[in-house]
């Protein structure tokens, strides 16, 4: 199974999403757009698993987590990643915190000393992704530059591990693990 890390983020924030979404589609950009309810904060993509080793993996996260600090961020503006002159991904930037780094970091190093693979992008550029852009208007920086986005707090206390199916409606996404920083890792039994 296709499977990636993540935070979940709270209700005020995927309404902004949603409103994000309504004002880009209203300048007109055409995107492959998120459902709301697949928002999330990937921190890793983890790619095609078997069952035993997203166990596997899942569990060590969990204990390596174990008794980390609960932690807040906030939403910090609207981003965007762009290929030569044309955006590519836009997104909701959340403030890189260094309790979010040194979480992210802990986490990689736990799947590196097991040798489990991901898809390692570099740096770590917390963000979540409105759309990928199919088609995007004309002097496109100039109107994103005025989408203002409120500053909203996002509580992180623990991460969860998806299964993504792709369908020509889109990925549909759901949980197989959810690990609390204070203990406890819940698996869905679905």
């Amino acid at each position: 199974m296709r499977t990636f890390v993540a935070i979940d983020i709270n209700e005020e924030i995927r309404e902004i999403a949603k409103e994000v979404i309504d004002k880009l589609q209203n300048i007109g950009f055409k995107a492959n757009w998120s459902k709301p309810e697949n928002l999330h904060l990937t921190l890793f993509f983890m790619g095609e698993m078997d069952e035993k080793s997203v166990d596997f993996m899942s569990q060590t996260l969990n204990k390596r987590m174990y008794g980390f600090p609960s932690f807040s961020t906030s939403l910090n503006g609207f981003g965007y990643f762009k290929f030569k002159n044309s955006p590519r991904v836009l997104f909701l930037k959340l403030e890189s915190t260094k309790s979010l780094q040194k979480m992210y970091l802990e986490m990689k190093s736990e799947l590196n000393k097991h040798k489990i693979k991901y898809d390692d992008q570099g740096n770590f550029v917390p963000h979540i992704t409105l759309g990928r852009v199919k088609e995007y208007p004309d002097k496109w920086e100039e109107l994103v530059s005025q989408i203002e986005i409120p500053k909203l707090t996002l509580v992180i206390d623990g991460f969860t591990v998806y299964s993504s199916t792709l369908t020509p409606q889109g990925p549909i996404y759901k949980w197989i693990y959810k690990s609390k920083f204070e203990g406890g890792l819940i698996k869905n039994v679905r």
